[in-house]
């Protein structure tokens, strides 16, 4: 499977939300952090797809909450 990140923006809200496809785990988190630090986006809880959560439960992982 082909990996992604998407940036989704509402014009509305001025929320952005980063995404990660494709990714085994959590591998996602490293990819996506340099683009949640660029963006200062991380704001709420993380929501873990299907594939992470196996890994997300076994493992002791911290948030990070980035403001701008």
């Amino acid at each position: 499977m082909e990996r992604a990140i998407l940036i989704h923006f509402d014009s509305v809200t001025g929320e952005i939300r980063v995404e990660a496809e494709g990714f085994e785990g959590l591998t996602c988190l490293a990819a996506t952090q340099p683009f949640e630090e660029a963006l200062g986006v991380v704001e709420g809880e993380r929501i873990y797809k299907p594939e992470a959560q196996q890994h997300h439960r076994t493992t002791n992982s911290s948030q990070t909450r980035l403001r701008q």
